[in-house]
């Protein structure tokens, strides 16, 4: 893909989240079919011109104007056939805004939290938000939540139905907060890991994805109405992974451990943020799990070498997550910790007392593990056998790893 390229698509996946938003709110929800099909439609022509003649300095209000236009065209053909509001043409026939300027920041907030209607199921709400105001493609959202595209498809289309009855230019209640930020900040989470664990494409990172995370929570953290602890935490949370960004890769774009990260490729800005939003989120003394993977990232992150980590704090923050938020997952990386602070023999006990479910014993990240820990305690043989089998269920980048240490452990035999 030519340079060029890159930054049309980096151009089209920015911006297209903002402008469904504002489109959204002048044309109401019950549209968003039109609005999806005139912002596909201006995108394409976007794409097409700006290869000849490049990006333009303002290119969110060239497809906003362009989109709109389309919109429009759209209405004035149903019109013809039915009766219309008016005043969404007459609209059109004024000057269309030169610049969407901070207005698209309220936009945003706005759809994030009508995204999260407490009507609708947790997991639609995610899908919705992904797939509409962070332009994820329906694999893409597959991958990272764990399930089908038709399942995938099936949540977006429910949330859709709904809400077409919602209208993003009402203010919502504060009482009505509460319940909603919950699923904003795991969408925003979610969007961030599929940057920094990214589940397609050619990068182990997607940097973009990364940054719009973070763009979006900084959003929420610096609103007055939505900002909370938990916010803070998880800006602080995503701040402390965002650092290490450089180390995670070597100079092929492949990926690298933690253990052989070079720790002088981290960046101190975002070390600093992310402990700043850290203290201030702790002030109230709540303890939410963005709190705790937020601290769990501080560990790693302010380490001064693999070996000097402090794995015994990390134990207890994974046993004190599990607890705020029990899941399977925790205890393994749980285990991986308590493998460093005592030994590999204790973690491959503590694992072995658990019953974790089918998704997880059968999946790589468990064999992985296992493996890892043979490895450590000298069973060459078990390992080996592990590593094959969890290489032929791991995504190319976690591969590669594997790969690698397999074929040192074939090397030693």
């Amino acid at each position: 893909m030519s340079e060029a390229h890159q930054t049309i698509g980096l151009v089209l996946r920015h911006e297209y989240g903002r402008l469904v938003a504002a489109l959204l709110r002048e044309f109401g929800t019950s549209r968003i079919s039109l609005v999806e099909d005139g912002l596909s439609q201006a995108m394409l022509e976007g794409t097409v011109a700006w290869r000849a003649r490049g990006v333009p300095p303002n290119a969110r209000a060239w497809l906003h104007r362009a989109a709109r236009h389309r919109i429009v065209d759209e209405l004035r053909r149903q019109r013809r056939l039915s009766t219309l509001d008016d005043s969404l043409l007459e609209a059109e026939e004024g000057e269309p805004q030169a610049s969407l300027g901070d207005d698209v920041h309220d936009d945003e907030l706005r759809a994030l939290f009508a995204c999260a209607e407490p009507s609708i199921p947790l997991a639609s709400q995610i899908v919705f938000a992904l797939r509409t105001l962070c332009g994820f493609s329906t694999r893409e959202i597959a991958t990272r939540l764990v399930t089908s595209e038709e399942n995938v498809q099936k949540r977006w289309e429910r949330a859709r139905e709904r809400l077409r009855e919602v209208d993003l230019r009402l203010e919502l209640s504060e009482a009505e907060w509460p319940a909603r930020s919950e699923a904003v900040l795991r969408m925003i989470y979610v969007l961030f890991t599929e940057g920094y664990f990214a589940s397609s494409g050619e990068r182990v990172l997607r940097l973009e994805l990364c940054r719009e995370a973070l763009r979006l929570c900084r959003l929420v953290a610096e609103h007055p109405r939505y900002a909370s602890p938990r916010v803070l935490a998880l800006l602080a949370l995503m701040h402390l992974h965002h650092a290490r960004r450089d180390a995670r890769t070597d100079d092929e774009g492949a990926p690298v451990l933690m253990e052989d990260q070079d720790r002088r490729r981290y960046h101190r800005a975002d070390l600093v943020l992310g402990l700043r939003a850290l203290q201030a989120a702790a002030r109230d003394g709540l303890e939410s799990k963005y709190h705790l993977e937020a601290a769990i990232a501080a560990e790693h992150a302010f380490a001064p070498t693999f070996e000097d980590t402090r794995w015994r704090e990390i134990v207890a923050l994974y046993d004190r997550l599990a607890r705020v938020d029990p899941s399977p997952l925790h205890e393994l990386h749980a285990a991986i910790a308590l493998s460093y602070a005592e030994s590999p023999h204790a973690a491959l006990t503590r694992l072995d007392a658990q019953r974790p479910p089918t998704w997880l014993r059968e999946s790589h990240l468990w064999l992985a593990t296992y493996a890892d820990l043979h490895r450590r305690m000298g069973h060459r043989d078990e390992a080996i056998a592990l590593y094959e089998k969890a290489i032929a269920l791991a995504p190319p980048f976690e591969r590669v790893i594997l790969e690698r240490r397999l074929m040192r452990e074939r090397d030693e035999a």
